[in-house]
Order: C-alpha cells, then structure tokens, then sequence
C-alpha cells in the first residue's frame, strides 16, 4: 500500500510543478477549466477577506477541487477502482488499524492503578469541596472588602465539617443553599488559581483555617472526604489509569526509537500547513527515529488529512514554534504506532473495507449531485451532450460563482474524494498567479471602498425616505 501511495505522489507533485510555470494571468488549471487572476483577484477583492497569498491559494483549492469533481463526471468516472479508492481513503484505514492495535495494546490499562482510589484522592489527584461565598463587587471600596471579609470570617468561626452543608444557606453563591454549597469534583487548573491553592493547602476532611480571598470575594471553604465522593471518584481514577498508561507507552515508545526533531522543522511545518501541495514531492526530514523519518511529504499528507472544520492548517500555521514541535512528535508517534501495527500485522477484514468503499462511492455520486454535474444530465440547453467536461466546468463556475456570494450552501469536497481526483487528473496552482491576485485585489478593494464611501450619505444626513428636520408629520392614512 504505501509503495502505491508514494508512486501517486510523485505523479501529483508532477502535475502541480508544472503549472507552477504556466501564464501569469492563471491562478489554477484542472483539466482543461482555468480560474484567471482576474476573476480570483475579483472575488478576493470584493470580500471581507484579508488580501494574503494563503487566502487566495485556499479559495484556489476549493475551486480546483470542485472542477475535478466536475472533470471526473463529465467522464463517467465514479472513481471505484479498487486502488484508487485504498489509496484515497488511507487515513480512514490506518485509523481503523491504529484503533485496533490500541484496543490490544491498552487491554488492562484501566485497572493498572498506582494506588487505591482513596490514595489517590488523598494526593490530589483530583480535588472537592463545598464552599460558602461572601461576594465582593469589582469596584468595591477598602472599607467594603473589610467588611466582607469579617462576614466570612465570622461563618469561619461557625463552620465544622458536621455543619458546612447547612451553612451554606448564607453563600452569596446562587443555588448554594440546594448544593450545600458543594462544587463537586474538579482537576486542576479548573478553578481560579487562588482557590485552587487554598483547596490544595487544606486537609481533606477539614475546614480550611482561614478565608480564601479571590477575584469574587471571600470564600469558607470544606475539603470533602474520600467517602463523599468515592463513587464519582472511581470512573475518573479509571480514566486517569489509561491516561497515564498511554502517556508512558508512548514516551517509552518514542525515547526508545530516539526521536529527533530536526532544526528549523517548525519553520518548514508551518510552510506545509500554508501550501501542502507544494511539498508532495519534498523528502527532506522533519523528524528521525530508528529505521524512518518523517518526510515533508508525508507531513503534508497528514495535513491534509485532517478534515476542514478542524482548522489545522491555519492554527499550524500561527502556532508558537513549541506547539507546531508538539504536532511533529505527534506524528510521528502516529507512524511509529502504525509501524507496530504493521509488525503485528493489524489489517482491516472484508467487511470494513466494504464499508468504507461503499461510503466512497455514496460521497461521490452525492457531491455530483450537490454540484449539479451528475453524468447523465450533463448535456446543454439543447438537450445534447457537444462537450460533457465544458459544460461541467461551465456548472462548476456557476455554482462557485454564487457560492463567493453566499447564495448557495458550501459543498464539502471530503478529503478522501480529493486525494483520488488530485490523483488521477491533472491540477496545477501557479503560485506567480497567485502573486499577481493579491496585487489586483488591491485595487479591486481599493475601488470598492471608493464606491462605499461616495454612496454613504453625509454626516448628519436623515436617513432615505425620512422626512427633513423641522417637516410636520406625515399624515396617517390608516385612520378612515
């Protein structure tokens, strides 16, 4: 499979370097349609979008895909080759492999626990406690923090653990008196840094010996014991053992096959994030470990994998250099995990395959349809069928054309479905292209704005239709 994979690569790479050459005054080809610098720079220009080369290269993407789309059904190709379809849907079967090794490998994870569950709580692995709040308005003055805080102290004074619950009736909190005041369990970081220390420096079991003072004013504040919440406390220990499970097997994993991240591959990372299809054909190492690298290449094909909504690429691209070496030793622990379920030769049956064929299929006969290009009704006013890819195309352009101006819904083209068109036909985004949209949406902002400002009208001007200043009232013509 991924000798197949990296043979279909090369022939992408092929098909984008070439058109990275070609006429100026073309943003993007796919198959024989073309979207000019003019029309890009038009829509770029007229939209509320920055004028950034990324920007236009993503509205590049979306319009190129949507043509192959249309170049596949001007062809009656349903893209129902078997390796086609195996080579596009990689990511959904090497996450079903990676699943399956993962229920092996974590088998007994949840009952490996560094302690009882009572220990466990003890050390504050996880934290509760009720609380009664005497509230402190933000712009309140010293002598009303004063105040306050010997209000609280003096429930202080009152407060045992025997009587807490019922104290709590004299919280500022709303619903205190229900809860008992009780906040229930909470990790840390979930509660505001003050309160968290207070919780943290109080025995469990006990009231804490002074008041707490924090953002919202002064709380009394009860350390629940164990047996208040054991039977909360026991899903979440067993969570927390496989947490920690998997977090020692992976570092394990990755210490032992010596991972390295290589200098400047945040730099290149978040270069792959912004134009993936420029390095399809880029070997150079992110990251080494025992036996592989983690190529720019394949770097860019998890990228691109990931699906639109979770906007990736666009984070990627603005991280900190720390997050973007996180993402990189993430996947590279993804390939190292799926080397293992190699070795163990984890594979998909019969029955999965299908299904993820049969999901294929349905995806593209329902972007047809959602584009308007389905094989049979690709035929001109006339009723004939002259040129099948031309009269796609001409649907495509109409749909894109509407969709820029929010008159139709967004069609997704899923990733799965791109990878095997992008593969099999021709594209090509000419990154000169793209230099010269942003140049003429410039002016095409420029312009615009120019129109908005002579047609606003002058300051202090009734608005349309309002009679002048000083005018009688206009007369009511419903009164008979």
């Amino acid at each position: 499979m991924k000798s197949y994979r990296l043979t279909v690569l090369s022939a992408v790479a092929f098909a984008v370097a070439c058109g990275a050459a070609s006429n100026p005054d073309v943003a993007a080809k796919a198959g024989n349609q073309q979207l000019s610098t003019a029309k890009l720079a038009e829509i770029l220009g007229q939209s509320q979008a920055p004028l950034e080369k990324d920007v236009a290269r993503s509205i590049a993407e979306l319009w190129l895909n949507y043509q192959l789309v249309g170049v596949a059904a001007a062809k009656g190709d349903s893209l129902n080759d078997p390796k086609v379809m195996q080579d596009a849907l990689w990511s959904n079967i090497d996450n079903i492999r990676v699943k399956k090794f993962y229920d092996a490998v974590s088998a007994g994870w949840a009952d490996k626990a560094p302690g009882t569950d009572e220990e466990r709580y003890n050390s504050g692995e996880a934290f509760a406690a009720r609380h009664i709040l005497v509230k402190v308005d933000p712009g309140a003055t010293p002598e009303q923090k004063a105040a306050a805080k010997t209000k609280a102290e003096g429930i202080l004074k009152e407060a045992t653990p025997a009587n807490f619950a019922t104290l709590a009736a004299k919280s500022d909190e709303p619903n205190a008196k229900e809860r008992g005041g009780n906040l229930g369990l909470f990790g840390r970081g979930m509660m505001v840094p003050e309160f968290e220390k207070c919780v943290v420096a109080t025995k469990v079991g006990e009231v804490a010996p002074t008041v707490c003072e924090t953002s919202f004013g002064y709380h009394v504040i009860y350390r629940s014991p164990f047996k208040d919440v054991a039977a909360e406390f026991a899903p979440i220990a067993k969570q927390r053992n496989v947490a920690i499970a998997e977090s020692t097997y992976l570092a394990t994993m990755e210490t032992g096959n010596d991972v390295k991240v290589e200098n400047n591959a945040t730099v290149k990372a978040k270069a792959i994030a912004k134009n993936p299809f420029g390095y399809t054909k880029d070997n150079a190492a992110l990251a080494s470990y025992k036996g592989g690298k983690l190529t720019a290449a394949r770097f860019a094909e998890w990228v691109s994998a990931y699906p639109p909504q979770s906007q990736i690429r666009p984070q990627l691209a603005a991280a900190a250099d720390t997050l973007v070496d996180k993402f990189i030793r993430q996947i590279v622990r993804n390939e190292l995990v799926l080397r293992q379920a190699d070795s163990a030769k984890f594979v998909l049956d019969t029955a999965e395959m299908s299904n993820l064929f049969l999901n294929f299929k349905n995806a593209v006969t329902q972007t047809w349809s959602q584009l308007g290009v389905e094989p049979g009704k690709l035929t001109d006013s006339t009723g004939k069928e002259t040129d099948k890819e031309k009269i796609a195309g001409a649907r495509i352009d109409e749909y894109f054309t509407k969709l820029v101006k929010n008159e139709v819904p967004l069609v997704e083209v899923p990733y799965p479905l791109a990878r095997a068109l992008q593969t099999k036909y021709p594209f090509s985004i000419n990154e000169a292209g793209l230099d010269a949209v942003i140049e003429k949406a410039k002016s095409v902002r420029a312009t615009a704005d120019s129109l908005k400002a002579q047609q606003a009208p002058p300051a202090g001007a009734p608005p349309m239709g309002a009679p002048p200043a000083g005018a009688p009232p206009m007369p009511d013509t419903t009164k008979k």
